[in-house]
């Protein structure tokens, strides 16, 4: 190629640039024509958004209404249960006469309802000094009378304090709970609310209660059954906010736990605990999700079908729940993409056929600035260590120096040569070296502390510089380079290491000119080497032989 050519290329390759840049007559006729299409996009995005959402936020609510109706319904089942048991007449006829056999009769009567209703892990009768007269117990299927000599006494219990002490009809509903056995949690676990109803005789004293221990884990997995119509996950809360039922089995029952104290909403997701004690119903967005919950309040939703009064038990105010719906954030990201996506296709081929001829051309003169910039960066950067490589470093010093003269300030170059570098190259190999090369780099970086002014870098093989800017005086300058001499030295490589030779040259003191100021720097760091190496030497101190002073070019290194 010719070099009349080359102006010519160059020309029109900058006049390319230019109409890169200048893209206002692109904009003026691009921009009106794509925002009315984006407009209307966007408009019709949130209207079809609002509405998925709006139906999905009502089927939500549709889910927590029917979990309250089954809770609600379930109750009821479970207190009718109760309160029949409670007026049975062999009960009643039992307590006027003391008949063992009408005992009999009874414990054959409880014995038919846990084996028909399969849902109460014991029912029985209890006096009223809190003496156990007939139990019959579940055990997981296969229902049993209990023994007179295992009948136990329950008197001080708080479920039976809590019965005993209410009126005719009146039920007691424990806390949902996992059982205790023993003093520990039973295992597998068994979720358990107790049922209890004093019995009144046919002369209207009160004789005992009537207790079932309701097997919970139906309610549970009746809540799951109904939940399924949910997009979401079924939560069940007691009123401070720990999980009865949760998304994680894990995070279950944690007010049970010795160490389940952050096992609750208020921890996991603080914005929506503090939304939902505030009103009884609702939903709302959190960044985990859409809530969609009902406060379930035991006195109230009881008290619809009979004259009930429900207890906490145990010290835990339990006679609210929160029936909750959990849909996680991803899917409503999704929904959002499924609306999203297709209209963004469709705004997007829009956009591809107003602008594919324009964005061709810019694409193209775009990538190519891009590329001739990484190659420009490149070109000052030493590839094996990431640090400047000489030509950028002599462009940083040529400029430090006409600022030096403008301001009258001073300013140093330091020439390091690793000593002991070829040893440990030969004896581990080129990768130990080149990571012997990278180490060295980095700790230069950190000695320095460079200011935006200070530079380091490779010169080739072992050889570094450093550049220090604005110096008060040559001491400052050697005390940097003794610091950097002290860091170098306390490197290992599998047991080795090296040292460094650093010569110091100060401008304008040791040179006007940038090759003078290289040499000077060059030869005071050979006369460092000369004279014992692992120190350093000033321009100017120390004197090497002069047949093995190298010689230094703008060029290129040092030559020895």
């Amino acid at each position: 190629m010719s070099h009349t050519k080359l102006p010519l290329l160059k020309t029109a390759s900058h006049a390319l640039e230019r109409a890169t840049d200048s893209r206002l007559g692109f904009w003026k006729l691009f921009t009106p024509l794509a925002a009315v299409p984006l407009v209307v996009l966007l408009l019709f995005y949130h209207w079809i958004a609002g509405d998925a959402f709006l139906r999905l936020e009502s089927l939500e609510s549709a889910s927590v209404e029917a979990q309250s109706a089954s809770v609600r319904r379930l109750l009821r089942d479970v207190v009718a249960d109760v309160l029949i048991l409670a007026e049975e007449n062999e009960l009643l006829e039992f307590l006027e006469t003391g008949d063992q056999a009408r005992l009999e009769e009874i414990a054959s009567e409880l014995l038919a309802v846990s084996g028909h209703t399969q849902i109460y892990d014991q029912v029985r009768f209890i006096d009223a000094s809190g003496r156990e007269v007939v139990r019959v117990n579940y055990n997981a299927g296969r229902p049993a009378i209990v023994p007179k000599a295992q009948l136990q006494d329950k008197r001080g219990r708080y479920y039976f304090e809590e019965a005993i002490g209410l009126e005719r009809g009146e039920v007691y509903i424990s806390v949902l709970d996992l059982n205790i056995e023993h003093g520990a949690i039973e295992q597998p676990l068994k979720p358990m609310i107790r049922v209890g109803t004093p019995v009144v005789d046919l002369n209207g004293r009160k004789r005992g209660i009537v207790l079932v221990n309701y097997l919970a884990e139906e309610l549970l997995d009746l809540l799951r059954s109904v939940g399924r119509m949910s997009s979401g996950e079924a939560m069940l809360l007691n009123r401070d906010g720990y999980w009865l039922l949760g998304p994680d089995p894990d995070m279950s029952w944690g007010f049970m736990l010795p160490d389940g104290q952050d096992k609750r909403l208020g921890i996991q997701d603080p914005a929506a605990w503090s939304r939902m004690v505030l009103a009884p119903g609702g939903h709302f967005y959190t960044d985990l999700g859409l809530y969609t919950y009902r406060a379930f309040d035991l006195v109230a939703e009881t008290s619809r079908f009979i004259a009930a009064k429900v207890s906490p038990g145990e010290g835990v105010d339990g006679r609210v729940w929160y029936l909750t719906t959990r849909v996680p954030q991803q899917l409503i990201a999704r929904r959002h993409a499924e609306i999203f996506v297709p209209l963004a296709i469709v705004g997007l081929v829009i956009l591809v056929l107003l602008a594919v001829g324009v964005r061709s051309m810019l694409s193209i003169v775009r990538e190519r600035r891009k590329s001739n910039e990484r190659l420009e960066r490149l070109a000052h950067l030493d590839a094996l260590t990431g640090i400047a490589n000489r030509r950028a470093f002599e462009e940083g010093v040529a400029r430090e120096m006409a600022r030096a003269d403008r301001h009258g300030r001073r300013c140093a170059l330091l020439m390091i040569d690793l000593d002991g570098f070829k040893a440990i190259n030969d004896t581990q190999g080129h990768q130990v070296g080149d990571q012997v090369l990278k180490d060295v780099a980095k700790a230069l970086r950190v000695t320095v502390r460079m200011r935006s002014e200070d530079s380091v870098a490779r010169f080739g093989g072992d050889e570094f510089a450093v550049l220090l800017c604005e110096l008060p005086d040559s001491d400052t300058a050697r005390a940097v380079a003794e610091k950097i001499r002290a860091c170098l030295s306390r490197l290992r490589w599998q047991g080795q290491s090296v040292s460094a030779s650093i010569g110091v040259a100060l401008y304008p003191e040791h040179g006007a000119a940038m090759s003078v100021l290289l040499r000077a720097a060059d030869l005071a760091m050979y006369a460092a080497k000369h004279a014992g190496k692992d120190r350093v030497a000033l321009a100017g101190e120390l004197q090497p032989p002069s047949e093995s002073m190298p010689e230094v070019t703008l060029e290129g290194t040092s030559s020895r």
